[in-house]
């Protein structure tokens, strides 16, 4: 019996985070059952396979952090860059990859070689991910809109495919230093908040319908309006381009923008 027991494969199931990866990065190393018996995949992995032993990982901040501080001292700051890019993307195969990679390049002379090891499958993916997960949050640093409310501070809401959240609010935390703002990731329920001349700090499990509740200030529809008139003002009628438009700024970004609405106040005027 014990034999077969280890021929099964140990699946360690985690949560689909930054924490969460790193801690089943820890738990799965940490199980000394050998790399090839063990995988790492996601909790919305949702398809069980037969001799397979399923293990829930609880994301642990500390085992995080010591994970995360190894990778940084022997992988490097440029391959941390790229899981930690990679972790935001949705792939049901990214746990698992982040894993060997952080495996391989441990077993590395040299740790900080790992990131340019395309060749390899494994990091090939996390690069791939890294990619998109950047272009995504890239996107978004130009394309978020923020409305004022009564007590001043400024909200946005978003519906990204990824996870950027935590990739963009240093950006709008250096745009934006001085003033109370709050981001609010509609799929995930997540929100940056930042308080002035404070920083910010991210927020699980938030009530999405106390924000849409909140009531903008006198002034947001005026200045709504306004950007309105401004972007119809400056636009060229006979160099209208639809297909290029649809390129550089597609449909899914423009629920949140005012100025694809005549009737939508939800959406802020000011171009960040």
């Amino acid at each position: 019996m014990s034999s077969c027991h280890y021929l099964m494969i140990r699946v360690f199931q985690c949560e689909d985070t930054l924490t969460g990866i790193m801690t089943g990065v820890y738990d799965a190393w940490d199980s000394r059952i050998g790399h090839k018996n063990v995988r790492l995949e996601t909790a919305c992995n949702k398809t069980m396979e037969l001799f397979c032993e399923y293990v829930w990982t609880e994301p642990d901040i500390e085992k995080a952090e010591k994970v995360i501080r190894t990778v940084k001292s022997r992988l490097g700051e440029e391959a941390f860059d790229m899981i930690a890019y990679a972790a935001a993307c949705v792939h049901d195969k990214k746990a698992d990859a982040i894993y060997r990679m952080i495996v391989l390049g441990l077993h590395l002379p040299d740790g900080t070689l790992i990131s340019s090891m395309l060749t390899q499958p494994d990091v090939r993916l996390v690069f791939e991910l890294r990619r998109r997960a950047w272009h995504m949050a890239h996107q978004y640093t130009g394309f978020v809109r923020f409305r004022e409310l009564e007590n001043g501070v400024l909200l946005s809401e978003i519906d990204a495919e990824a996870d950027v959240l935590s990739l963009i609010a240093p950006h709008f935390a250096d745009r934006l230093p001085m003033e109370n703002w709050i981001i609010y990731d509609r799929r995930r329920g997540k929100a940056a908040v930042h308080s002035r001349g404070r920083g910010y700090f991210l927020l699980e499990e938030v009530d999405g319908e106390s924000f849409l509740k909140l009531q903008s200030s006198g002034e947001e529809a005026g200045f709504e309006a306004l950007w309105r008139s401004f972007h119809k003002v400056i636009a060229v009628e006979a160099r209208v381009n639809r297909k290029l438009q649809m390129s550089v700024l597609p449909k899914k970004f423009r629920a949140f923008m005012n100025e694809f609405s005549e009737t939508k106040t939800s959406a802020q005027g000011k171009n960040l």
